[in-house]
Parts: structure tokens; sequence; C-alpha cells
């Protein structure tokens, strides 16, 4: 027999090594090896580790004496049949009775270091158990080489139990550090958001209460009632902007009110120039949109309609579900939308709220026939339950 060269020595270590690395690197990835062309998902991962085992323990060879021997004494082939034997059984039994602990439920309600550990323990029991099993079943000499076989059973189980828990440990960090910062995106968003509907909430047209504010001026000399009665619904309308709660939401009711009172100030400034009237179902008062969502379309028909003309503005909205989406329907006698609509501060501010508040849960049309209206469509439902 030729004693082997240090060349072929090289090549068996140089091959065990590169069997390791690829078998290490596969246990390291597994969730990702063949998930596109293996949609089973048991089977995926029994055959990653069958490959996986195999190459771990072909890499061993130089220290597995049990190969060795068998093939010393019955040849490649039977002891290769031997080791596959011995790989397909531990895959089937020690890997899907490891998953099972690592995986269910009962388990994952225990610490990370302790299911870990149960981890490790199962497999050095079950790696143990079925290697002297198949000893015993295949072998004409079971208890030979049995102290050995254990060793080198508790030693392929502590090397995969090892690397399982540093992969698990590195993924439960990565997916830490992963919610820490989805978290910290969220925070930011709404921050974000709240910003932006503070600033929506608090800026009340400049204009109107310049104009609001010299009619009270004229009106307290001339008829100090209706000036009294103008200052009180100004009040109103710029407590209910302030927003003390700090909410984002109002309900119909509050929304309808403070809608009202604008128009009242518009018709005192404007007395016979301005009508209006409010149809709201009572089924539908409690439901919430978004603060100041009405006030500005209202603000926006008195602009374009009794200012623009001056003519007699009448004006008419109408609040009600239909086939279960709340539709908010504004109408007006004064001049069609163009078809080039370019939406000013007011009406603008209504999109960003319902974007903001609403996302892909609205719509807005403007129409012109058969009659002049703007209709908000409200598809996400939301109730203010306490107020029920």
């Amino acid at each position: 027999m030729n004693t082997p060269t240090i060349w072929e020595y090289a090549l068996l270590v140089g091959s065990c090594i590169l069997l390791a690395l690829i078998g290490f690197y596969l246990l390291a990835n597994f969730r990702k090896i063949f998930r596109q062309t293996i949609r089973i998902e048991w089977l995926r991962r029994n055959i990653v580790v069958w490959i996986v085992a195999a190459c771990i323990i072909l890499a061993a060879t130089p220290m597995n004496g049990e190969l060795v021997y068998a093939v010393k004494k019955h040849g490649w082939r039977y002891a290769l049949m031997g080791e596959l034997i011995v790989i397909t059984t531990n895959t089937l039994i020690v890997f899907n009775l490891a998953w099972f602990v690592a995986e269910h439920r009962l388990f994952r309600r225990l610490s990370f270091a302790r299911r870990q550990t149960l981890v490790l323990f199962t497999l050095i029991l079950a790696f143990v158990g079925v290697n002297l099993l198949v000893r015993y079943l295949f072998t004409d000499e079971p208890y030979e080489y049995a102290g050995f076989s254990v060793v080198m059973s508790v030693y392929f189980a502590c090397g995969t139990g090892f690397v399982y828990i540093m992969v698990s440990y590195l993924n439960l960090e990565r997916q830490r550090k992963f919610d820490e910062k989805e978290l910290e995106l969220s925070r930011l968003r709404e921050l974000k958001t709240k910003a932006e509907l503070d600033a929506l909430h608090s800026k009340v047209n400049p204009h109107f209460l310049y104009n609001a504010l010299n009619s009270i001026a004229d009106l307290s000399i001339t008829d100090g009632k209706k000036a009294r009665k103008m200052t009180v619904a100004l009040a109103d309308l710029f407590r209910y902007s302030i927003n003390y709660s700090n909410n984002n939401y109002s309900s119909i009711r509050e929304e309808v009110e403070m809608a009202e009172v604008y128009l009242q100030i518009e018709k005192i400034r404007f007395e016979d120039q301005l009508s209006y009237h409010i149809n709201v179902d009572d089924a539908v008062m409690h439901y919430l949109v978004p603060r100041f969502v009405l006030q500005p379309l209202m603000e926006n028909a008195v602009k374009h309609g009794l200012k623009a003309t001056g003519k007699m503005t009448e004006i008419r909205l109408d609040i009600k579900l239909e086939q279960g989406i709340l539709v908010i329907r504004i109408n007006d006698n004064g001049p069609l939308f163009t078809s080039e609509l370019s939406p000013g501060y007011g009406v603008r501010s209504v999109y960003d709220k319902l974007d903001l508040l609403f996302p892909g849960g609205y719509e807005i049309h403007f129409g012109n026939q058969p009659r002049k209206e703007v209709v908000i469509y409200i598809k996400k439902l939301m109730k203010n339950e306490p107020a029920i």
C-alpha cells in the first residue's frame, strides 16, 4: 500500500475544509436556499439540511474512525451507503425534532436563551440516540466503537447547535434593530403628520378674519346686537380652530355646527344676499371626519359665488350614507367650475387633511351637471364611539 504524498494530504484536507465551509454557509442561509424552486416548505428544509449534513459529515472524514473502519472492512460502496443512511435518518428525525422544539408556539414562550438551550440538548440527545440505533440495526458489531460514535454525535450536534444559535441570535438582533428603526420611522411620520395637521388646523384665511373684524367694527356703530352676535360666532369659530383637545378628527355634528357658524357670520355681513340650507341625516352625526373639512368648502362657495358675482348666493349642504359610503354634497348657484380647476388654499387643505387621515379611502368630485356641486366620498367609516 503506497503512502499518500503531501499533495494528496493537502488535497484531502482542502476538500474537507471546503465541504465544511459549504455546509456551514448553507446552514447559516438555509431559510433562503431553494426558496424559489421548492415551494413545499417542509421538503425544502429537509433537502437543505440533508445537503448540509452530508457536507459536514464528509468534511469530518479524517476524524471519522467509523467511516475509515467501514471502508477497510466493507469497501467504499458499503461505507458510503451506511453514511447516507445515517445522514438521511438524522435529517428526518433529528432535524425535524429540533425544528419542532425551536418553532412550536409552546416553546416560543420561553426566553431566547432557554429555548436555544433546549434546542441544543434536543440535538445532542437525538443525534446520539439515532446514531446508536443505526449502529445497532445496520452493523455486525454494534458495540464496537460505540463510545467513539457517541463522541462524534455530540461533536456534530454541538457544532450544528452552536451555528444555529449564532445565526438565530444574529437574526434576532437584526430584527430588533429593524423594529427599532421602523418604530423610529413610525414616530417621525406621526410627528410629521401631527405638525402638518396642526398647521392646517391653525391657519384661518386672513382675508376672512380681516373682513369679519371690519364688519364687526361697522356694526358696533349701526347695530350693536348684530355686532355682538357676529363677535360670539367668530369667537366660537376660532375656539374650534385652536383645538384644545389636540384631536385631528371631529364628528359630523361638530363640523356642521362650525360650518353653520361660518355661514352665520357671512350672512350677517351680506344679509339677504346669502341663504343656506343644511340637511344632515341623524344616523351620520357621530361619524368622524378631519377637523375643518367643511368650512373651507363653504368659504370657497361664498368666495366664488357671492363675492365674485355680487348676486344672491344659495348654498346647500347634504350629508348622508349611500351604500355604506359617507357622502358630503355642497351645492351653490355660483359660477361653474372651469375645465382646468386649480384648488386654492382652502380646497387644497381639504385634500391634504384627507390624504393624511384617510389615505386611499376617499374621493372628491367637482361637477357642473346637473348642478354645480362638490362631493366628498369617504369610504373608510369611523365613528365617535364615546359620543354614541
